[in-house]
């Protein structure tokens, strides 16, 4: 990285200059052992996903996600978040995905990690 471009990303984080992150595109379909997220949720890929259940998660906003390279900060979803959106009928599918949103907690994992500095707002 270059002089100039450390010099300007200090100058933008000293004033506050701050472009919106925009959605990444939506991948294939998460492999066993991924991990997905949306806004600060993620969730482990503990079982096979079906192409319906991904293509209903990106259009809800997920994401797979690299945590080896990512050093955002995320709460944990209940291991059985996958099973339990793969379970739900449609129409119960949102209600699903709002109670596993408001239950993520953080780990321990994620509290230890180096975390990358978030505006307070």
């Amino acid at each position: 990285m270059g002089l100039t471009k450390k010099l300007s990303d200090r100058l933008r984080r000293a004033l506050e200059i701050h472009k919106p992150r925009q959605l990444p595109p939506a991948g294939p379909v998460p492999r066993y052992g991924a991990y997905i997220a949306k806004t600060d949720v993620r969730i482990w890929i503990n079982e096979e996903v079906s192409y319906d259940l991904w293509c209903w998660l990106v259009d809800r906003g997920w994401r797979e996600i690299d945590l080896a390279t990512d050093r955002r900060r995320y709460r944990a979803a209940r291991p059985s978040a996958i099973d339990e959106l793969a379970f739900a009928n449609l129409a119960h599918r949102e209600e699903v995905e709002a109670r596993l949103l408001a239950t993520a907690e953080m780990t321990e994992f994620e509290r230890n990690r180096k975390a990358q500095p978030q505006k307070q707002r």
